[in-house]
């Protein structure tokens, strides 16, 4: 079952204030599902309290041995945790280009905003030591 919704509003993890209201900053619509996708991606296992298993793990992946299985794996696991955890998205693709030779990871990710009109978005990550 996916959620569909007109819009979408989450808070600002930098916790910086509105200057108006003195609240915490909001994030709305394409900005505040961006913001969650990569959230969820960029969390290591046993990062988010009473949830271990919450989050992409990738760091963690960057330090595994280069296989030819690598990247399969690692796209799978983004479009995985992404499926699980944020269900106003629907992932279209995660591409993963991985660099051995400087232990550089690049990911991009498509996915559908399941809202209404629904609308595409991607979302780029640079993993580098």
């Amino acid at each position: 079952m996916s959620l569909i919704s007109k819009s979408f509003q989450d808070f600002s993890l930098t916790f910086e204030k509105n200057a108006v209201t003195d609240d915490v900053l909001t994030l709305r619509n394409e900005a505040a599902i961006k913001a969650s996708v990569k959230n969820i991606v960029l969390y290591n296992f046993y990062e988010k309290p009473f949830n271990p298993g919450f989050g992409g793990n990738i760091i963690g992946l960057l330090f595994e041995n280069n296989t030819p299985d690598l990247v399969a794996d690692i796209e799978e696991t983004i479009e995985e945790v992404i499926n699980v955890y944020e269900p106003r998205v629907e992932v279209n693709e995660v591409e993963a280009l991985f660099d051995e030779d400087i232990n550089d990871l690049q990911v991009r990710i498509t996915y559908t905003i399941l809202g209404i009109p629904p609308k595409i978005d991607n979302l780029e990550l640079a993993f580098r030591p």
